[in-house]
């Protein structure tokens, strides 16, 4: 059996003035499936969500439904009844339903507070119910509830008005109103940005076991795809492709294609080169005859174009001073808010060289830690205390260190000892070219600031990094750069995140704060989620992750400690030189194969297609390698680094 399309759009095109967004763009999706729509930031995703939703136009092209197919769409800017509270805002579909719900309500307050018990009153609430009832209303209620706990809404929270709540529990509204519904087509805009690593979680569950329809999704969580999506569509550079699969399974694909797609491009331009010269030297003998035909047979070259790559910033964070492997100490450290305890008595030493992950659901206390350690604010009881050396930079997720009235050079020079013209080539690695520069601060878009904030970073050289949802507003391209540049960094960083794909990526330790309990674990996210969660950890496939400290800190080390060092060492020292081995052997065979494919015997008796195939499987295996080896090295060099204190 066929599937059967939910959405097809045909020669889909959009510009702006003389701006172009795209142009011919052409998809289907198939009922049930779940597709992420991907592309740079501007690439015009949301313009395609927003054309299928029928919220804007498209130039020319069509986008079509299955017949009686119903849409639900989430945009990043949402629209509720302000004046409705919670519970009734998401369960009531319509505006005649919720109208009903909230006299419903009304007349149930006023029957509490009349204490003669008007039969008038009875009479009418029993009319509304019934009707309520007659459309779903209670039912609705009772699953909005279910779906609201899900995406962290309090029992307190369900009669609260819509007018009071942050524009990201708004938008958690608006996507809890929308899987109620369970259209047959979903389009959600970045989903993910305002739920907590528990909500993302659920989130998933509900789309992938749950909701039955189809569903498009644009989405900067890498994670989240690789667990929700079973294709993703590219836009890039005004047309899209389609990959079959994970997130995962795009980015392997997508870097073997331009891999490939590079490799062909200077084999014709060899071949280009090779023509041009033996027509020259044809011409010169004055063979006319085999001269047009080389003519013909360059003419006949169906050109190949250079591999493609996105614009994207260039992360890079200077090496900075080395301080005291105690770089922060908490000592006794408590907060809390009204009656509500986010950590008591936390004794906690972060060491040089980690890169601790913080997470815990939404305003568990992640990023007052953050401020706690960057001296922002106070703790109730204890203190936080900075090691020897240390110069730490904080990183604020609502970008209220930025001055809104500076330009974006202004902002950049003002806490850093550079010159105009670093600020200037600094500026230009994060996108901010020619005027942009002059840009004021309160004009610039969220990944703007972003990038702003980040540059700042850079333009100080801290040994301590306090990051606060650094990757909220980056593309992933931006994320990728981002994620790598932490790996190489040296100094310490202490990151709060719901990106779960860059705590599994950077981190070597994590902390929880959940519940008013402040829990340490080794090991990136994956590691922790297995140790902390075990019911809905999955399993892993990145390379093995070797930890950088392989003891509590905090405690004067014995002599025992120092012979473990020194055992680790040695057995790790033992396989960065089997792995060595290895990839020397990897390398080897590598270069066996390169030249083989480069030789016309290889294609004539037919081993090309089984020597492409041992090339992938080795560069594959390779490119593991590699990030193990880099992972013992690091490991290696810190642990010499901790035996060294020791001593």
């Amino acid at each position: 059996m066929f599937p059967m399309a939910v959405l097809t759009v045909t020669n889909l095109s959009k510009a702006y003035g003389v701006r172009v967004l795209f142009d011919g763009v052409s998809f289907v999706v198939n009922d049930r499936e779940k597709v992420a729509l991907i592309g740079d930031n501007g690439s015009g995703k949301t313009t395609i969500l927003r054309i299928t939703a029928s919220e804007d136009e498209a130039d020319s092209g069509a986008v079509s439904l299955e017949a009686g197919a119903t849409v639900g769409y989430l945009p990043q800017d949402v629209d509720l009844p302000l004046d409705a509270p919670l519970i009734l805002s998401t369960a009531c579909g319509s505006d005649e339903t919720l109208a009903l719900a909230m006299e419903l309500a009304h007349v149930q307050r006023s029957i509490h507070a009349n204490e003669a018990h008007d039969a008038r009153l009875g009479e009418r609430y029993a009319e509304l119910s019934h009707r309520y009832d007659t459309l779903g209303g209670f039912q609705a209620e009772a699953e909005a509830k279910g779906i609201l706990a899900g995406l962290g809404f309090t029992q307190e929270d369900l009669e609260k008005r819509i007018s009071t709540l942050s524009g990201g529990q708004k938008t958690r509204a608006a996507l809890a109103k929308l899987l109620l519904q369970s259209p047959d087509l979903l389009l959600l805009d970045e989903p993910t940005n305002h739920l907590d690593i528990d909500s993302c979680e659920w989130l998933q569950e509900f789309l992938t076991t749950r909701f039955t329809g189809a569903a498009v999704i644009v989405s900067h969580d890498r994670y989240f795809m690789d667990k929700v999506v079973s294709r993703v569509i590219e836009l890039d550079s005004g047309m899209v492709e389609s990959y079959p699969g994970s997130y995962a399974a795009f980015a392997d694909s997508k870097t073997a294609r331009l891999a490939e797609k590079e490799r062909l491009f200077k084999a014709q331009k060899k071949e280009i080169e090779r023509l041009e010269a033996a027509i020259q030297t044809l011409f010169s003998h004055r063979k006319f005859s085999r001269r047009d035909s080389k003519v013909k047979q360059l003419e006949r070259l169906e050109r190949v174009d250079k591999a493609h790559a996105s614009q994207t910033v260039s992360i890079s964070i200077p090496p900075a001073a080395r301080g005291g492997r105690e770089v922060v100490r908490l000592l006794g450290v408590s907060k809390s808010y009204g009656s509500k305890s986010l950590f008591s008595d936390v004794d906690y030493v972060f060491e040089r060289g980690w890169k601790t992950g913080v997470v815990g659901p939404n305003g568990s206390g992640k990023t007052t830690l953050l401020k706690i350690v960057a001296d922002m604010e106070a703790a109730d009881t204890g203190r936080s205390e900075l090691g020897f050396n240390i110069k730490p930079v904080y990183f604020a997720q609502e970008f209220d260190h930025l001055d809104t009235q500076r330009t974006v050079l202004e902002e950049l020079l003002a806490d850093a000892d550079i010159s105009s013209k670093q600020a200037r080539d600094l500026l230009a690695r994060f996108l901010f070219l020619g005027d942009d520069a002059f840009k004021r601060v309160e004009v610039l878009s969220g990944g703007e600031k972003c990038r702003l904030a980040l540059a700042k970073v850079l333009a100080v050289g801290p040994n301590l990094l306090l990051l606060d949802e650094p990757t909220n507003h980056l593309d992933i391209a931006s994320r990728e750069a981002l994620e790598h540049a932490l790996r190489e960094y040296h100094g310490t960083a202490i990151i709060a995140s719901h990106d779960r794909y860059l705590l599994d990526r950077v981190a070597n330790h994590i902390v929880e704060i959940r519940d008013g309990t402040f829990q340490p674990f080794l090991g990136n996210y994956s590691a922790y989620r297995e140790k902390a969660h075990p019911a809905t950890a999955t399993p892993r496939t990145a390379p093995q992750a070797y930890p950088r400290s392989p003891v509590e800190p905090a405690k004067p080390r014995p002599m025992s400690t120092v012979r473990e060092l020194e055992r680790t060492i040695r057995e790790t020292s033992k396989q960065c030189k089997n792995l060595e081995t290895e990839i020397h052997s990897a390398e080897s065979r590598i270069s066996e194969i390169t030249q083989a494919l480069g030789q016309e015997q290889t294609y004539k008796d037919g081993s090309a297609r089984a020597l492409t195939s041992e090339f992938e499987t080795l560069s594959e295996r390779l490119k593991s390698m590699y990030a193990e080896w880099e992972s013992a090295t690091e490991c290696v060099e810190q642990l010499r680094g901790q035996l060294e204190d020791a001593g």
